[in-house]
């Protein structure tokens, strides 16, 4: 039984009058039959069941008014049926998408009772579809018809019931007893029967350069050899016993005439087939999502080993950088040694050497000269240093009183810059100018050697400050001494650079100074490169600042090209450089062990960059780091 239901054919067409007179005479008399030349004149009804449209080759068009009706929740049971008059058509995507292309007829050649047979099913679906969440309301009413392969029997079943038909009309079939590890068929060659196992397990397995690799345990299947049969008759799988099996063997012969005389058998052996196909279909699709997942978590896994190996090489190379430094703190320490002595005496050779010469002038027995020539040794000796201009000008005084340019400029060479005494000697008959450029020279040696121990001794004591990177935090330690320090180092890296010095004053701090020291060389060294590199930027200013009790800081600022935004963010990476993607080593460190020096201070160092420059900021706490044998607190 179908409830009361409606039916709507819509169409002005020859071929919509042929179904409407075929709708009208198999459904006028229980249903409500509707016919409108348009989809848009339906009225709304609450039992709409089908629907039937005409489409040509070319299908539904974008505003074809099936198009809203597919939108409209009020009709997701109805059923639609699609009419067509050629016989291959287009444009039916979205009914297919949505699942709702539910019957589709060639007109030309419509046969009356079919067409009604097929109509009656389609209102059977309406109605379960309708009352599928109410199982009760949907019993009362005709169901459905069954797939011609749906049969309400197992696997086992179906071959207890193939051998119940070749017992019946062949004799009682022997039962066979397999032990485990006998192969039932066999890979590559010919099967001429089908073996029903009636209990025990097989597995099919395929033979590879790797081995035998199983292929189906449970997915097997209860029909031994049937799909080789439906074939080449050539087995593609070897059948192998996995545990003891009994079963029934029947030559393909004795298969084909049960199916001959047995009704309903070879409906039961197509459902055998499906089914096997089914579960191998099935477990085909879950090994292949399988695989899928499996390759995307292997990817994922090459990824993150790809990232581990990269931070890994990193981590080398900044153990290598850290291990430079060492054997630099070694090398500075040793060398620091072994020049201190020499400078010292160098030093001390350099004033005896001065005071030899005084007491050695003081013995000449001619005051007049024995002055001149102290007087000039000296002004030459104590000489400062004059600019460009200065140096011009006492040139042009002295050339006036000497008379000879060249003999004034040698004088302001000397270091002798007094135009008093250049008079008093032009006037002296005892000395001349000659001599009194001598001496000066002599001053000058004396001066420029002195000068030199000093620089040599300066340089090796800030070297000093690369000794011992590591070890305990020093206290009572001045930053400023630091930053010059390591402004001498790197002073040949500083040629073309002008350094601006802005410091505060700033209390002694407790730190490892040969760590800073790595700090700073880094921060300089970068701003001038980075000047170098461009042609932008001609000065580096460090300032210093107490910002808040407890914590000094240093910001270096260049007046540089800046750093993109998208660079500025990577720059604390390991081994990550803007230097046209080479890895300088030099003095350099890199950022990061630069962060990691100053996180050991448990201080901070930021970088903000614009085109006008970039300004690199460490800030340091007064009481430093803790020694290592201090137990970890908390900071409040």
């Amino acid at each position: 039984m179908i409830p009361h239901s409606t039916i709507a054919v819509i169409g002005a067409s020859e071929a919509s009058r042929t179904i409407q007179t075929i709708v009208r005479d198999a459904f006028g008399g229980t249903h409500t039959v509707l016919t409108y030349p348009s989809l848009t004149d339906l009225p709304r009804t609450d039992d709409l069941a089908l629907v039937t449209v005409t489409v040509h080759e070319h299908g539904l068009t974008a505003d074809h008014p099936l198009v809203k009706f597919l939108d409209d929740a009020h009709y997701e049971h109805t059923r639609i049926i699609v009419l067509t008059t050629a016989p291959t058509v287009s444009g039916l995507d979205r009914l297919s998408e949505l699942g709702r292309l539910d019957m589709l007829v060639y007109t030309p050649e419509i046969h009356d009772e079919a067409l009604a047979r097929n109509l009656q099913q389609q209102l059977t679906r309406y109605w379960a579809s309708r009352y599928h969440d109410n199982p009760e309301l949907a019993s009362k009413y005709d169901q459905p018809a069954a797939p011609a392969l749906d049969v309400e029997l197992t696997n086992e079943e179906i071959v207890g019931r193939i051998i119940d038909a070749a017992d019946r009309h062949l004799g009682r079939q022997p039962r066979l007893v397999f032990p485990p590890g006998v192969n039932l068929t066999t890979e590559g060659k010919e099967v001429e029967e089908v073996i029903l196992t009636i209990s025990g397990e097989v597995v099919l397995q395929r033979n590879t350069d790797a081995g035998d690799i199983t292929m189906h345990r449970g997915s097997t299947g209860l029909v031994i050899g049937l799909l080789a049969l439906a074939g080449t008759r050539i087995g593609f799988f070897t059948a192998r016993t996995t545990t003891e099996v009994t079963a029934v063997q029947l030559p393909m012969d004795q298969l084909n005439y049960l199916l001959d005389i047995a009704p309903g058998l070879d409906r039961m052996l197509a459902v055998l087939l499906v089914r096997s196909y089914d579960r191998r279909l099935r477990r085909s699709e879950d090994i292949q999502v399988h695989q899928h997942e499996m390759t995307a978590e292997l990817e994922q896994e090459r990824a993150r080993l790809s990232t581990a190996l990269r931070n890994l090489e990193e981590a080398r190379r900044e153990l290598m950088s850290q291990a430079r430094f060492a054997s630099l703190g070694e090398l500075a320490a040793g060398v620091a040694h072994e020049l201190n002595n020499p400078m010292a005496a160098i030093e001390r050779t350099a004033a005896h050497l001065g005071e030899d010469v005084d007491t050695l002038l003081a013995a000449s027995p001619n005051r007049k000269w024995r002055e001149g020539v102290l007087k000039a040794f000296e002004q030459a000796k104590l000489a400062p240093s004059v600019s460009t201009k200065e140096a011009r000008r006492l040139r042009r005084e002295l050339t006036e009183i000497i008379g000879d340019r060249a003999l004034a400029q040698r004088w302001v060479l000397a270091g002798l810059h007094d135009a008093a005494f250049a008079k008093q000697v032009a006037r002296s008959r005892r000395l001349d100018f000659e001599t009194i450029e001598r001496a000066a020279a002599i001053g000058t040696g004396v001066r420029n050697l002195s000068t030199a121990a000093t620089r040599i001794t300066e340089l090796v004591a800030s070297l000093r400050s690369y000794a011992r990177p590591d070890g305990d935090p020093v206290t009572d330690v001045n930053v400023h001494e630091g930053i010059d320090d390591t402004l001498r180092l790197i002073s040949h890296r500083l040629d073309h650079v002008e350094v601006i010095r802005d410091y505060a004053e700033l209390p002694n701090i407790t730190c490892m100074p040969g760590q800073l020291a790595q700090v700073w060389t880094n921060l300089l060294t970068n701003a001038a490169e980075a000047m170098q590199d461009t042609g932008v930027g001609s000065a580096v200013t460090i300032r210093t600042s107490a910002p808040e009790p407890g914590w000094i800081e240093v910001d270096i600022i260049d007046d540089g090209p800046g750093i993109p935004g998208e660079r500025l963010e990577r720059l604390f990476e390991p081994r990550f450089t803007t230097k046209n993607g080479q890895v300088r080593f030099g003095m350099g460190i890199g950022l990061s062990v630069c962060r990691s020096i100053i996180n050991k201070h448990h201080g901070t160092i930021t970088l903000e960059s614009s085109p006008r420059g970039t300004q690199a900021s460490v800030r340091l706490r007064i009481n430093g780091p803790r020694r290592h044998h201090e137990p970890h607190h908390s900071d409040s």
